[in-house]
């Protein structure tokens, strides 16, 4: 993976993918396989095992002590409540990490979309989208949210500049 450090046009594109996240005019799906496995910069390891390790011991515990019914029954129940619930929950949270790391600074941005298994969706247009690591983000970013990448200062500079030509 390449660290190439950004230029000025880079953290304006970073900035307004950032804002777009915040104010929610940007969306991200995740192909979960792909995002939440090992080595990836948002996997937690305890999150995938504890929801489906927990069930199985304590059903275990129950086969040993109660009865084999019992203890398989009480399996049975917790894979579909782990399938129904937990999964779901576990989702959100994961795409609520992913966000966070995005948006704490453009290396973890790039490298995260280098990584893969990221999907950015215009919310007002779901059918524009652009796919991790193939698509390239400033330029979906560029198209789509270019009214967030004007700098601030900038702007700022300007409007002093034609306040005092004007008031001469």
């Amino acid at each position: 993976m390449s660290t190439k450090i950004p230029n000025k046009a880079d953290l304006l594109v970073y900035k307004a993918l950032k804002t777009a996240i915040s104010q929610d005019k940007l969306r991200i799906y995740l192909d979960y396989g792909k995002i939440n496995r090992p080595q990836s910069p948002v996997y937690d390891p305890w999150e995938s095992l504890l929801p489906v390790l927990v069930p199985v011991l304590i059903g275990l515990a129950l086969i040993i002590g109660v009865g084999v019914i019992f203890g398989l029954l009480f399996i049975g129940v917790m894979v579909e409540v782990f399938s129904v619930y937990f999964k779901k929950k576990i989702y959100r949270r994961l795409i609520e990490r992913t966000k966070a790391y995005l948006v704490s600074g453009y290396e973890n941005c790039e490298k995260l979309w280098e990584w893969g298994g990221i999907v950015l969706v215009n919310a007002d247009n779901k059918t524009i989208g652009c796919v991790a690591p193939e698509g390239d983000w400033k330029d979906f970013v560029v198209i789509n949210f270019a009214d967030l990448m004007v700098d601030k200062n900038n702007e700022d500079k300007k409007t002093d500049n034609q306040e005092q030509s004007s008031a001469a």
